[in-house]
């Protein structure tokens, strides 16, 4: 069984993420389904229905994770999620299309539409996936009874804020490295070209 406040750090951030995932992807509707779309797993005529009920999914996951409402059944929820977007991930990655837009806390709501600008498809997007889904199992595996001190709230603000951080260095390096690569392709292009000339 979880400390109450390994529980209340886990909770809070998965409030935190499927919140402000759910509240991205409903604010740009027309992007999210083009995202979808571009998986290519969903029928067609399934993409408008399901980008509207994935964010209101998530933003009510969220929020009972916020209120502790049920948790062992919204553990499992947020388990079957993660594993449906790690199973989406790693069917296209199979497939060698790297190159789509994860759609992961809806990074291209922000980012610019070129190659470089948008959070592209990796294995290690799939691992953060299986970390997430390991805390939300042990999150709904129980907490033990203890009181919290002032102490531990500090910590709890500390660790919230330390993940948020961790979380989003990981991101943008996912997001850098893609932005690394757009720039390669062309000059290694460019020198396969002058190598044929020559």
């Amino acid at each position: 069984m979880l400390d109450p406040l390994v529980f209340r750090v886990i909770a809070a951030a998965f409030f935190l993420l499927l919140v402000a995932a759910g509240v991205h992807k409903l604010g740009d509707r027309l992007r999210f389904k083009g995202i979808l779309a571009a998986y290519q797993i969903l029928p067609i005529n399934l993409v408008g229905p399901v980008s509207f009920i994935i964010p209101v999914f998530e933003i009510v996951l969220g929020l009972a994770w916020l209120a502790g409402w049920q948790i062992d059944l919204v553990s499992v929820a947020t388990v079957g999620l993660l594993t449906a977007y790690a199973m989406a991930m790693g069917i296209n990655l199979v497939r060698g299309r790297t190159y789509i837009d994860c759609g992961c806390g809806f990074s291209s709501t922000k980012a610019r539409r070129d190659e470089s600008g948008i959070q592209q498809l990796s294995v290690w997007l799939v691992y953060r996936n299986i970390v997430l889904i390991v805390l939300a199992l042990a999150a709904g595996a129980g907490v033990a009874e203890r009181g919290l001190g002032l102490l531990d709230y500090f910590a709890f603000v500390a660790a919230i804020l330390a993940l948020v951080f961790v979380y989003s260095a990981f991101h943008q390096l996912l997001v850098n490295h893609n932005a690394i690569d757009s720039w390669r392709k062309p000059l290694l292009s460019k020198t396969a070209t002058g190598n044929h000339h020559d």
